[in-house]
């Protein structure tokens, strides 16, 4: 019998096969906590993996977002300045597109406010489509050519008045 003669390979073998032993009969005895450790621990690591997924497709997907509007990397402000110096700053090497715009804010005399409340009013080109920060419509049309009494109004704005378009 080749087990018969069976001797330790090494010392303390005898003793590493009692612990061993020892170690799955006391894993068996707790089966039921030893159950909730890995789940525990398993659910952290999904929680953990969902979340990476999530903030990953947020990233994507705000990254598709500000490609498909064309959102401005930086913005400037200036009292007043001559058409000119878009020219200058489009030369500034790295810089892709320039746009102006005016922007004032205004106070707004609306219905059903006593308080007069205070709006900020953007320009949008006259003709064609905006180079950057595209306007995301949706509902209604851009402002036509011409037209003097014509607005786009940001749908929060327009929610929060009950302005119907």
């Amino acid at each position: 019998m080749p087990n018969a003669d069976r001797r330790a390979s090494f010392p303390g073998e005898q003793l590493m096969r009692s612990l061993d032993l020892k170690l799955v009969r006391d894993l068996w005895r707790l089966k039921g906590q030893v159950l909730a450790v890995g789940l525990v621990i398993a659910s952290g690591v999904g929680v953990l993996v969902m979340s990476l997924t999530a903030l990953d497709s947020l990233e994507e997907t705000a990254k598709a977002y500000y490609e498909r509007y064309r959102f401005a990397h930086v913005f400037a402000g200036v009292k007043r300045a001559p058409e000119s110096l878009a020219r200058r700053i489009a030369d500034i090497p790295g810089v892709q597109t320039v746009e102006t715009r005016i922007s004032k804010y205004a106070i707004l005399d609306l219905p059903h406010f006593a308080d007069p409340a205070i709006g900020r009013l953007i320009s949008i080109p006259e003709h064609g489509e905006s180079l950057l920060n595209k306007l995301a419509l949706r509902q209604g049309r851009l402002v036509a050519p011409g037209r003097e009494n014509e607005v786009v109004l940001s749908e929060p704005f327009a929610d929060a008045h009950g302005f119907v378009l």
